[in-house]
């Protein structure tokens, strides 16, 4: 396979892999970060600036709350968190690419949402997601939020593409749960805006974990973390590499526990929405970055 051909080795023990042509976003390493890439590459995918998650009792039931996006929030930031992309939203992305029971009777994805978030509150589970100090109009500031047309797209035309990588990360995606969920794509029609979105998690949370984040993006790397209980400690890696280099972080670690919170007991729709869960952080990746965007995998 081509992607598997393109596997480089950096000086140490990191591997990473590019994106390749999938890749038709704009996020991608420039000249001016060519300097330290490798080296940013190898600690980052290390797992160096990977941190445990403090889970003190009012946050004991935090599941995805916090997105992937690579910015580090303005002073005063939310706790670390798990990430997935969109933070919450994920969540009703994944009910919605498979058994869809947060369905809104007026088929939007606003309502689905606010359906969704409403469950996990009642639930004793913290929501949460972003904006950033670009917001204006209808957008939210958050990429996987604004561009969820654009990502359910990619699911629905690139199917093989995600279920490759999903193997190259250690995934093997039945042919059943595949087709439901590219199926699922396909049928989506109704989309509301970002800043709609954002709006629905702000207004119906009992309480949401709403960062404001800086800066334009400079990411670089997309890690895929493995290591259970652990997140990226944004602030520690600006802190050593300075504003231009930033990585997406996605914490595959907690996509089942998150499926769990909203399947009830039911393994099979669990498995479903685990991978629900991959291609669309997978796919959010090819719609957001360029091709020569670095993913690794941190265990």
């Amino acid at each position: 396979m081509e992607r598997e051909k393109n596997m480089s080795e950096t000086p140490k023990e990191a591997q990473y892999i590019e994106i390749g042509d999938a890749g038709i976003g704009t996020i991608e390493a420039g000249p001016e970060q060519q300097e330290r890439l490798d080296e940013f590459t190898e600690r980052v995918g290390r797992g160096e600036f990977h941190t445990a998650i403090v889970w003190s009792p009012e946050f004991k039931k935090m599941i995805l709350v916090r997105c992937v996006d690579g910015r580090v929030p303005e002073t005063g930031a939310n706790p670390l968190g798990p990430n997935s992309a969109g933070g919450t939203e994920s969540l009703f992305v994944a009910d919605d690419l498979t058994t869809r029971r947060f369905a809104a009777e007026d088929g939007s994805t606003a309502g689905g949402y606010a359906n969704t978030v409403t469950f996990l509150n009642e639930a004793g589970y913290e929501v949460g997601g972003h904006t950033s100090d670009h917001a204006e109009g209808k957008a939210s500031g958050c990429g996987a939020n604004d561009n969820l047309p654009a990502i359910y797209e990619c699911i629905a035309t690139n199917p093989d593409v995600l279920r490759d990588y999903a193997r190259i990360l250690g995934v093997t995606v039945p042919d059943d749960i595949h087709q439901h969920i590219v199926g699922n794509a396909r049928t989506r029609s109704k989309f509301s805006h970002g800043r709609e979105l954002l709006e629905t998690l702000q207004q119906t949370a009992k309480a949401a974990f709403v960062d404001n984040l800086t800066g334009n993006h400079h990411e670089v790397l997309t890690v895929i973390n493995k290591k259970a209980g652990t997140t990226l400690d944004r602030d520690a890696l600006m802190a050593e590499f300075g504003e231009n280099y930033q990585a997406f972080n996605v914490d595959a670690w907690a996509f089942e526990a998150a499926a769990r919170a909203i399947s009830g007991d039911d393994e099979a729709e669990v498995a479903q929405k685990v991978v629900a869960l991959l291609y669309y952080n997978l796919a959010t990746a090819l719609v957001l970055s360029g091709p020569s965007m670095r993913v690794v995998v941190t265990e």
